[in-house]
């Protein structure tokens, strides 16, 4: 039985690693937290009826298109919130999932984390956290800061059962501010 499991654990492993167009050394791949949550994502992806795209189209998501819509007063909390300097990287590093990112200049405000807003965000962005709290399918959801020259180093996501929507509050406007998803390159603008 325990070579069953050993067989099916390497298996999943071996579709998350030929996932998609662009795959980390085989090394790199061993040692990615990816390869450790692969049984349970490609559990996931067998059950999904959401596109093998790097990118999809935001028509399916309502509740996304709301916070588009609102991408101004969004931003205003955000300006509001750099202006005081609270997006910022940990303090000590305590923040597992984000760790590798602290260190490249990547910074963070929490607004929703499931359930719950953050008592600091419902003060300081209360239009932000109104409009989260009017959308149900929004689990979670932060400002992030990526001063310039800094850089998110390229990283696999470890969980297949959510989906990330990125929203443009203050950008170059151009294609130096971008994202890479399975070699696709999508330059973000304002809104």
């Amino acid at each position: 039985m325990k070579y069953i499991i050993l067989i099916l654990f390497i298996l999943c492993v071996v579709y998350i690693h030929y996932r998609g167009r662009v795959r980390y050394p085989f090394w790199r791949q061993l040692s990615d937290h990816s390869t450790f949550t692969a049984p349970l994502n490609v559990f996931m992806y067998l059950f999904s009826r959401v596109p093998t795209t790097p990118y999809l189209q935001l028509e399916p998501f309502p509740d996304l298109i709301i916070l588009r819509d609102n991408w101004q007063t969004i931003r205003e909390e955000g300006q509001q919130l750099m202006a005081i300097q609270q997006i910022k990287a940990s303090d000590k590093f305590n923040d597992a999932g984000f760790n590798s990112f602290f260190k490249t200049g990547w910074k963070r405000f929490y607004l929703k984390w499931y359930e719950d807003n953050h008592p600091s965000a419902m003060v300081l962005c209360p239009q932000t956290t109104a409009l989260l709290r009017s959308l149900p399918s929004v689990k979670a959801a932060m400002f992030a800061e990526l001063p310039h020259g800094s850089r998110l180093p390229r990283h696999r996501d470890p969980y297949a059962g959510s989906l990330r929507y990125h929203l443009g509050l203050i950008t170059p406007n151009d294609d130096r501010c971008f994202i890479e998803v399975d070699g696709e390159r999508y330059s973000w603008r304002d809104g």
